[in-house]
């Protein structure tokens, strides 16, 4: 009895051991799969990854979808750095009597430019917004008044100001522009009111890396200032867009020839201001 009860016992056990093992082994296997499936399907929802394979935060552009969904769409079209070796000529305060001879300059060195216009001088000098149009330059609003206390005395002058100067525009043209630049710079007197109600009216507003003071100078003298603030942001290594403030003077134009030929030296090209670049706030 004893040699028969010894014989099969540790088959048993033998058995029960082995079954055991497969089991657990089993729920190991099936736990690493789940685990391993659970982790890649969370990431999945968690990460974004933009082009050039960083994490990109969204909080940014979801506060500015809630706050102006018209805009965000301008500014996220063109999240490139600007090259480094373009400049971008923009004059203010025009058109006038000067600025066919402005106009001649920059077709004699193949050359565009941006323009924020006033409303009554695009009246006076209809024929210049046309050609400005004709000849591929960028066109741009620079209000009414231009009269700083007017201009932003109230929650909404701003817009007002530039809604009308852009159906101005689209009267003489039939161009509907978003580009704008507040009389004297948006700092300090444009409120965060203003500029609110200036992006709900589809407005997108510029200011400048480079001031050439022209309008201090009222002669050649311009020249050098533009080039000396340039290089400071060469050496500087500024990655902002080299964005020219420049004024539609006579003694501006007279000038001009030499600004441009300096720049094309040093081995910059031109281009213009577009409703799709982040734009600049001083």
């Amino acid at each position: 009895m004893r040699q028969t009860k010894g014989d099969t016992s540790p088959s048993v056990f033998s058995l029960v051991f082995k079954f055991t093992s497969l089991a657990v082994l089993c729920v190991l296997l099936l736990l690493i799969v789940f685990l391993g499936y659970s982790g890649s399907h969370a990431k999945g929802k968690q990460i974004t990854v933009t082009t050039n394979s960083q994490l990109r935060d969204e909080n940014p552009s979801l506060k500015l979808k809630r706050n102006s969904p018209d805009l965000l769409i301008k500014h996220l079209q063109t999240e490139q750095s600007p090259d480094e070796k373009t400049v971008y000529l923009t004059f203010d305060d025009g058109p006038s009597a000067s600025t066919n001879r402005l106009l001649d300059v920059l077709k004699s060195a193949d050359v565009k430019a941006t323009f924020f216009m006033l409303g009554p001088q695009m009246n006076t000098f209809k024929q210049a917004v046309e050609r400005s149009k004709n000849e591929g330059h960028s066109l741009g609003l620079h209000g009414v008044t231009h009269d700083n206390k007017r201009f932003y005395q109230t929650p909404v002058s701003p817009l007002k100001e530039m809604q009308q100067a852009r159906d101005t525009l689209k009267d003489i043209t039939g161009v509907k522009t978003d580009l704008v630049r507040t009389p004297y710079g948006s700092k300090p007197s444009l409120t965060d009111t203003q500029i609110k109600h200036l992006e709900k009216g589809g407005f997108v507003y510029w200011d400048w890396t480079i001031d050439s003071m022209d309008w201090k100078y009222r002669g050649p003298k311009f020249v050098p200032e533009v080039i000396n603030q340039l290089e400071y942001m060469e050496n500087s290594h500024s990655s902002r867009p080299h964005v020219i403030l420049m004024h539609d003077l006579p003694s501006t134009v007279q000038s001009l020839p030499v600004l441009i030929k300096q720049l094309k030296d040093k081995g910059y090209s031109f281009d213009v201001l577009k409703d799709t670049m982040i734009p600049v706030h001083e």
